[in-house]
């Protein structure tokens, strides 16, 4: 996957928000991702939220990856980590 920066926020934005329109429940998969910042962490944590606000599902996966938990940790966002792998 690479890079999760703030510069794609925009982007992935639109993109899982098509994503919420067509189905109920979806898996994001965080293992692969080289670097996420704050901006990217709370982006995450926005779309966790708004997919429960809409009665969907999200599985964040990624608790394996250390660059990942990191940043989720230090951001207070690691709460949104799925705790196994699907």
């Amino acid at each position: 996957m690479g890079e999760v920066t703030a510069q794609h926020v925009g982007v992935l934005s639109a993109y899982f928000d098509s994503i919420l329109e067509r189905h109920e429940s979806f898996m994001v998969n965080l293992e692969d991702v080289t670097v996420l910042d704050s901006a990217a962490a709370h982006f995450f944590e926005k779309l966790y939220r708004k997919s429960a606000e809409l009665n969907k599902v999200v599985a964040l996966i990624g608790r394996q990856n250390h660059k990942v938990l990191e940043t989720m940790n230090t951001t207070k966002t690691n709460y949104i980590l799925s705790a196994d792998r699907v």
